[in-house]
């Protein structure tokens, strides 16, 4: 049996662009070379072909990151840093399922056109708390895009940005563990 995957979200932009895209419905995303790309890319069992996306089905982006929020055992933990305006979005115990991740992926897509130009960002499905060095999605903040890499092991990551994301999670995972340990 799989395990879940950690997801690890950093991305550069102003609060209140960040504010817009959360009070806004879920948009549905278009399938396009990238998507096409990075599906191509990926290995799982009985893989379809790329036909339909996903969309989260809830009246804002809000309610979605709140959701994840609220779920107690996926360790989930969200800030935002008014210095370099940066919001980063963890989820320590994300998915092991291809079908799952679409509609984050798309969701993450959608934020990207809130960035200013030259904002940059990450977002990152991996093996985190297991240790086999895969990736199931990396995607680059670029030019108000997210766009999806065809990246599979972890080696193909900048080793500083592996790095943060390694650290940001670990704290993630010990401010989990404390909550859990007060639910107890």
């Amino acid at each position: 049996m799989s395990e879940p995957n950690s997801l690890y979200v950093k991305i550069k932009i102003k609060k209140e662009n960040l504010q817009q895209f959360f009070q806004q419905k879920p948009s549905a995303p278009v399938i396009d070379d990238n998507w096409r790309t990075w599906w191509t890319s990926r290995e799982m069992y009985s893989k379809q072909e790329l036909q339909h996306l996903p969309v989260y089905r809830t009246q804002t982006n809000r309610q979605i990151i709140d959701e994840f929020l609220g779920y107690r055992d996926m360790g989930t933990f969200e800030g935002y840093d008014a210095h370099s305006e940066c919001w980063t979005f963890i989820s320590v115990f994300f998915s092991e399922n291809y079908g799952e991740i679409l509609p984050m992926l798309a969701l993450l897509k959608d934020l990207a056109t809130y960035q200013d130009e030259g904002d940059v960002g990450i977002a990152l499905i991996y093996d985190h708390q297991w240790g086999d060095e895969m990736i199931m999605a990396y995607m680059e903040f670029i030019n108000q895009k997210g766009l999806l890499k065809s990246y599979t092991k972890t080696k193909e990551v900048d080793e500083n940005v592996l790095y943060l994301a390694n650290q940001e999670i670990s704290q993630a995972v010990e401010k989990f563990n404390k909550q859990l340990g007060e639910r107890e």
